[in-house]
């Protein structure tokens, strides 16, 4: 379990593709998940939408929902890299994401078999294969508009968890306007890290580091 929460090893499966030529140091990394945390925080405007028609649709009440199931890692609002897998593949279950959401299915990817496990998991709760998964799918029938046709999306011949396996995701040139590409996908996010911050707190002077900080945080809203 350890292993599954080291970012070296996790990040391993895109470093071994070539799709991180520089591995980011764990500074780097605590940087910019300090940076995107606003924007993984801040609901954008299309969000009460995506939700509409659901019983338990409102965020006041989804939310303890979604705590309920997926537990404490629902709080890691950063790089995801220390989240347990299950918590993962809950997370993609309980939480409607309007487009592919490349970010979470690289996590998963970065765990040894995470993919399939996945599949094996969205299918059991279509399916209601166990009274454990039935009585998921009856609490994300509650929180989530169509949610079968959204568990499709990633079940289906070519849908998301074969796009994934395939390492087909949305390019930047594909990310809404209003989204940070570098925030939207971890591979993006691992070679922004690498390049856009100091790589140790000694490269800084000891007193400017809280107001680097709090700067990176400020970020969103400036």
């Amino acid at each position: 379990m350890r292993a599954l929460r080291d970012p070296r090893r996790r990040l391993r499966v895109f470093i071994e593709r070539g799709l991180i030529p520089k591995l980011p140091t764990t500074w780097q990394l605590w940087q910019g998940q300090l940076e995107m945390a606003p924007y993984v925080v801040a609901p954008d405007a299309g969000d009460n939408a995506r939700y509409e028609g659901a019983p338990l649709g409102h965020p006041l009440l989804r939310t303890p929902v979604v705590l309920a199931n997926v537990g404490l890692d629902h709080f890691r609002v950063g790089h995801g890299l220390h989240a347990k897998p299950e918590s993962l593949y809950r997370h993609l279950n309980f939480v409607f994401h309007e487009g592919m959401p490349a970010f979470d299915l690289q996590l998963v990817q970065s765990v040894p078999g995470g993919l399939e496990a996945l599949r094996r998991y969205t299918q059991a709760i279509e399916d209601g294969s166990s009274p454990k998964a039935r009585r998921q799918r009856r609490w994300i029938d509650r929180v989530l508009p169509k949610a079968s046709d959204y568990r499709q999306k990633f079940l289906a011949p070519g849908g998301w968890i074969d796009q994934a396996e395939a390492f087909d995701y949305p390019t930047e040139k594909d990310v809404a306007g209003f989204l940070r590409p570098e925030f939207t996908d971890l591979v993006r996010f691992a070679n922004h890290c690498a390049v856009a911050y100091p790589a140790s707190p000694l490269e800084q002077r000891l007193t400017t580091i809280p107001s680097h900080l709090v700067g990176l945080a400020r970020r969103r809203f400036e």
